[in-house]
């Protein structure tokens, strides 16, 4: 066993200590097995039950027909298509089968007008109501349609199947205070307008809370991902019912960002509503989200579980009793801890941590002054060191990935292998950090390490709660407990290493787990970001960002002591063919396909073509090859195509001549089921319209009508002036078929799946 040597540093200079290295890794070695069996077993969904349990029971075996029928019999749901029928029907004969729930059928039609334009719709949605002894109502809203040619098992079918068991099992138990009314609308995908459509039933004139369910995956547990800060009373319900918490703030803060290309029906109860409420949704296996794959082969057993036993144990929680007054403190930060505990506090409460974790880091360096020696000049060389050592440790892994992605030209194979890109960036992750060990050894004194690590943590901590970014939250981990043991190991200083090392763990899994839960969420939505450049350097960032905070503690226990840039070369190693694995690997498969948008456009006066896109934004490569492409840039092709058959657009102009504020102009279209008709034209042209609905703002009007009624649909516009108006008008079918598109799709290879479309347009001068 090695050992290497450790001087005090001081007045009083003290004999050396004798520190075993070999022990030291074998401790890390450990915890970091241990972190990664915590996380992983923490993101894995309870074992399903079945039908034997409590009639008031949640059962992933009485929920499962459910999911079956919508995925297997009845298929793709498309709003305003047959299927989409068939489900409301068979969702309405569920409901009215469970004993003292009204069930209706709502036809809602109306124009819905947000920052993106406005939408004239029509939606089914189908309501169930369990009638309660007070006037409140909770709310649980799940959208039963699917997209184009997906069977729509995770989203959204698992998440209506969980629904229905909930309302079947609150009617088996005791009558609650509170109404609770189960909104499955039928319009999701056209735009959010079947959420819409909800606002105005009779029903929903009291909503006091909802829950909105939705996904973006088919596996593992749903994600408490959004929640109306001014409403800290329905975290805390969360915290007290819920079996199995599973939150994080972070995907909040993503998801509002836009950074995370999708929206849900949230949105429309908040901000169009002004409903509190939470949403709800499974992300994992993103890969076959919005694609033929979502079936329910994918869905992993025990989801339904997790979902329906935490939703049916919300609801009730919010059902009965009084509610709360909304006078508590906002909420800024909510997150689970390994699946076990629901922890959630505002501002103060995060500064209150800030102070504490500063009172107990001055109170932990006191110690390590007065019994070990160490004073501010020691603890200044540590922490520039530190900040070394992690500066490598990100920086290689990055620099590896960057040149994967730019340089060979070979990026993504993490897409298709996750688990090669967190052993290799991982490895080059530590290697970075031991080389900056080596090179910058810093201060040779484990307690000045420990001293300066743990001023680095409450440092950060600071700064990110200054910023109000919900990722502070891991940092209290990461500083309380790490001066409690730095003050222990000021007694015992030959313990300090090991004891050092312990300290890191709490805040070490909580870093492991909030980076798992990102990287399962944005290695999946990068197939569809439409980024347009490699993305390699951010999931190198990412797994970086998991790994080097436990290198750090590593290099603080051992104290700059044995030979790290040996042990640096020999991990370093093991990381570059890691990265060669990478380069080799082609980065989509069966299971985890490249998704091709596949557009038949026909405008009027020029040939028709199919125009190929890839949602990654990355080159096509030779999926066109022999064609007769014509590339337009990174990830998009055009090819000359046969007419589709549709014929002209069904669309037809009036002109009604000058009437009070302007000149009239008569829209009609004649839809099919499943189409969707957008018109733009310059806003400051139109005066008004016979809409239901104000003008939205804008300097362009953007009208989109979807889910068009079995007849003819129009609409008059009111111009303002004598001078032509440049019009663009655009019929847009999903999930539309043409010959041109089902030869390509026959020649791509298996590891590539389609979603198809057709688009009529013509331009016109009103």
């Amino acid at each position: 066993m090695a050992e290497v040597e450790l001087e005090s540093v001081g007045t009083n200079p003290r004999a050396p200590l004798r520190h075993p290295e070999a022990g030291v890794w074998g401790l890390w070695a450990v915890l970091v097995v241990g972190v990664v069996v915590a996380v992983w077993s923490s993101e894995r969904p309870p074992e399903p039950l079945g039908a034997e349990v409590p009639a008031e029971a949640f059962s992933e075996a009485r929920a499962w027909p459910v999911l079956r029928h919508l995925v297997d019999e009845v298929g793709p749901r498309v709003a305003g298509t047959p299927g989409q029928a068939r489900a409301a029907e068979y969702l309405v004969e569920r409901l009215r089968g469970i004993p003292g729930v009204e069930v209706e059928l709502q036809r809602a039609a109306g124009v819905r007008v947000d920052g993106n334009g406005a939408w004239d719709y029509r939606a089914e949605n189908v309501l169930a109501r369990l009638p309660g002894t007070g006037d409140g109502v909770v709310l649980v809203s799940a959208h039963y349609d699917s997209a184009e040619e997906e069977p729509g098992a995770g989203d959204n079918a698992l998440a209506v199947a969980a629904a229905v068991e909930v309302m079947r099992a609150l009617a088996a138990g005791p009558r609650l205070e509170r109404t609770v009314v189960l909104g499955l609308n039928g319009a999701e995908e056209a735009g959010l307008v079947g959420a819409a459509g909800l606002l105005g039933h009779p029903w929903l004139r009291r909503v006091e809370a909802f829950i909105n369910l939705d996904a973006a995956g088919s596996r593992g547990r749903s994600l408490l991902f959004q929640s109306t800060p001014s409403a800290p009373w329905l975290l805390a319900a969360y915290a007290r019912s819920v079996p199995h918490p599973y939150a994080l703030v972070v995907g909040q803060e993503l998801f509002q960002t836009g950074l995370i290309p999708s929206e849900t029906d949230y949105r429309v109860f908040t901000r169009e509503g002004h409903w509190p409420g939470m949403d709800l949704a499974l992300y994992q296996d993103g890969y076959a989200y919005h694609t033929p794959l979502d079936g329910l082969a994918r869905v992993e057993p025990g989801s339904l579980r997790q979902l329906g036993e935490n939703v049916l144990a919300l609801v009730r929680e919010l059902a009965r009793g009084p509610r709360p007054e909304d006078t508590g403190e906002a909420v800024s930060t909510y997150y689970d801890v390994l699946g076990v505990e629901m922890v959630a506090y505002g501002r103060r409460t995060a500064w209150g941590l800030v102070v504490l974790g500063g009172v107990l880091a001055l109170g932990a360096l006191g110690l390590v002054w007065r019994r070990g020696g160490v004073r501010a000049a020691g603890v200044a060389r540590a922490l520039g060191g530190l900040l070394v050592w992690g500066l490598l440790g990100v920086l290689v892994p990055v620099g590896a990935a960057l040149l994967l992605g730019f340089v060979l030209g070979r990026p993504h194979g993490w897409y298709a292998a996750p688990w090669l890109a967190g052993g290799a960036f991982g490895a080059l992750a530590l290697a970075g950090v031991l080389w900056g060990c080596a090179l910058v050894p810093g201060e040779r004194v484990v307690l000045a390490r420990g001293a300066a690590a743990l001023v680095l943590a409450w440092g950060v901590g600071v700064a990110l709660t200054a910023m109000g970014l919900g990722v502070a939250y891991l940092f209290p981990w990461w500083t309380l407990p790490g001066a409690v043991l730095l003050g222990v190991a000021s007694l015992r200083e030959r313990l300090a290493g090991p004891v050092l090392l312990v300290a890191s763990v709490p805040g070490w899994v909580l870093t492991v787990e909030l980076v798992w839960r990102l990287l399962a969420m944005f290695i999946p939505v990068t197939g569809r970001l439409a980024a347009g450049l490699p993305l390699d350097g951010a999931v190198a960032l990412l797994v970086a960002l998991a790994v080097v905070p436990g290198a750090l503690g590593l290099g603080v226990a051992l104290g700059g002591g044995g030979r790290p840039g040996r042990t640096a070369g020999a991990v370093a190693l093991l990381g570059l063919v890691g990265c060669g694995a990478l380069a080799g690997v082609r980065p989509s498969n069966e299971e985890r396909p490249r998704r091709l948008l596949l557009t038949h456009m026909e405008e009027q006066g020029a040939p028709a073509r199919l125009e190929v896109a890839a949602e990654d934004g990355l080159p096509l490569g030779g999926l066109l090859e022999g064609r007769g492409a014509a590339v337009l840039e990174t990830g998009e092709a055009w090819l000359a195509a046969e007419p589709s058959g549709l014929g002209p657009l069904p669309v037809t102009v009036k002109q009604e001549g000058v009437t009070e504020g302007g000149r009239a102009v008569t829209l009609s279209w004649r839809g099919e089921p499943g189409a969707q008709l957008v018109v733009r034209l310059p806003r400051e042209a139109v005066v008004g319209w016979s809409l239901p609905a104000k003008l939205p703002e804008g300097p362009e009007l953007v009208l989109r009508v979807v889910v068009p009624p079995a007849g003819e649909w129009s609409a008059r516009l009111v111009l303002r002036g004598e001078a032509p108006v440049p019009v663009s008008l655009k019929e847009w079918r999903a999930g539309y078929v043409t010959r041109d598109i089902e030869a390509l799709r026959r020649r791509l290879p298996d590891w590539v799946v389609v979603e198809p479309e057709a688009c009529r347009a013509v331009s016109l001068s009103w």
